[in-house]
């Protein structure tokens, strides 16, 4: 993705726990056992890559970029 002022940069991961929404590719997906490692793994994403973390209405996380 472009830089479009001030916006979002990249989609770095999307980690989820439904084994049907886990596609890998690209960008990153992961797949966790539960929500706990679920959020455990998005924060320690987004701590290491100064990134976001934005929850869908389905319970699965996004990290992104944003510029």
């Amino acid at each position: 993705m472009t830089n479009n002022g001030g916006g979002i940069q990249g989609i770095l991961a999307y980690v989820t726990t439904d084994k049907n929404r886990y596609l890998g590719g690209d960008p990153l997906a992961l797949l966790a056992k539960d929500k706990e490692e679920l959020l455990e793994i998005s924060e320690a994403i987004a701590e290491a890559f100064l990134a976001n973390i934005l929850q869908l209405v389905n319970g699965d996380y996004l990290i992104i970029k944003k510029s």
